[in-house]
């Protein structure tokens, strides 16, 4: 009886293996495809939300934009003459033969300026532009209130809010705003700076003094320290806490000398008196 060599042994141990392996192929091969669709599935449904979410900000991004041009449209008021409106039209200013000219040209330069100007918006009021720029910005915010523009449009709509004296709605758009964007970006701290003046405005300046010394204490502000500094000052001077807010505008001076805010500081302290000379002549 033959021994068998080692050589032998692995190649049958290998075609073993293979046979294993083929037979539970064989055995789960309806399982493996749909696991393999499953997760083709998967990468394409991913692959598919991320277009649409390109194309949605793009569309978001393109409608802000064009809501921008409303709210940022020139006021083209018409003019008058108060002599006119008061005493009427001179009466050297009959119309002749040159007015009738003139009236007859008229037209066609205006026609020819206005086809000049296609894309200039310009409204008679600012009232009117208002109106006009709500509408456009709370169309992005509805349609695409999920993107980046969309929340965007939130923070214009709440400067118009406030510009219409309405602080309670700007203050829920422009929290909302932080709430979803986070707060540590330029326009945040903007935003931020609004709150506070919003604060003083509507008589909460003991309260936002505590809030203002709590995050200059702890440091957990997104906001800059000279910035927290500076706007603790500014609210202990409105609330008659003169010398509070003096020690606070000096200690932007001392803490933060190279500061923007060191300037203003400086401003609020005024001229510094002129030190008492040691010398006295004539009593």
């Amino acid at each position: 009886m033959s021994r068998l060599t080692r050589e032998e042994i692995r190649r049958d141990e290998v075609r073993e293996a293979v046979f294993s392996a083929s037979a539970w192929f064989a055995e789960h091969v309806r399982q493996i495809l749909i696991g393999i669709a499953a997760v083709i599935a998967v990468v394409l449904g991913v692959v598919l939300f991320l277009n649409y979410q390109d194309r949605r900000e793009a569309d978001a991004s393109f409608q802000l934009s064009e809501a921008l041009k409303v709210y940022r449209a020139e006021i083209d008021a018409p003019e008058t003459d108060a002599i006119d409106d008061l005493f009427g039209t001179p009466p050297d200013s009959a119309p002749g033969e040159e007015d009738d000219e003139s009236a007859e040209a008229e037209p066609e330069e205006a026609v020819a300026q206005e086809d000049g100007d296609d894309d200039v918006l310009s409204f008679t009021s600012e009232a009117e532009r208002r109106v006009a720029a709500r509408a456009a910005l709370e169309a992005v915010r509805e349609s695409y209130g999920s993107t980046a523009s969309g929340r965007l449009a939130s923070v214009y709509l709440g400067q118009i809010a406030a510009d219409e004296g309405d602080t309670a709605m700007a203050r829920e758009l422009w929290t909302g705003y932080l709430e979803t964007s986070g707060g540590d970006h330029a326009l945040a701290v903007s935003l931020q700076l609004n709150l506070y003046s919003l604060d003083r405005a509507e008589g909460r300046g003991e309260e936002l003094a505590a809030e203002l010394r709590g995050a200059v204490a702890t440091e957990t502000s997104n906001l800059p320290k000279d910035v927290l500094l500076f706007e603790l000052a500014s609210t202990l001077d409105q609330l008659g806490d003169e010398e509070g807010a003096r020690e606070t505008f000096r200690r932007i001076l001392d803490e933060h000398p190279d500061s923007g805010y060191a300037i203003r500081a400086r401003q609020q302290l005024g001229p510094e008196p002129a030190a008492a000379s040691p010398f006295s002549f004539g009593g």
